[in-house]
């Protein structure tokens, strides 16, 4: 089952010892990432899916939060552990940052 976390979620979920990736690819990385988090490519995900979230939790994040919601579902059927899609992705990251 794929849970959808807020921004304001994510601090008390990093800490718990989740697996955190950033699914978007090479040249929106080069932007930036949310600290924490691990790249690995939405297009190289369908290699790779059944090996995630088998030794902790996974929280998934893009830029808006729609393609880690698809990596959520490729690697939903193989979850062991919770799984989590990042509402907002790093827009919200970058709201939030500024906000605060």
């Amino acid at each position: 089952m794929i849970k959808e976390i807020e921004i304001y979620e994510l601090a008390g979920l990093l800490e718990t010892g989740v697996d955190f990736i950033d699914v978007r690819e090479d040249d929106e990385v080069a932007d930036g990432m949310i600290p924490g988090a691990r790249h690995l490519a939405l297009s190289d995900l369908p290699e790779v899916a059944s090996t995630l979230a088998q030794e902790k939790p996974t929280i998934l994040y893009c830029r808006s939060g729609r393609r880690s919601m698809k990596a959520a579902e490729l690697v939903d059927p193989y979850a062991k552990h919770p799984l989590y899609n990042l509402t907002g992705g790093y827009l919200a990251y970058l709201e939030h940052k500024q906000n605060s």
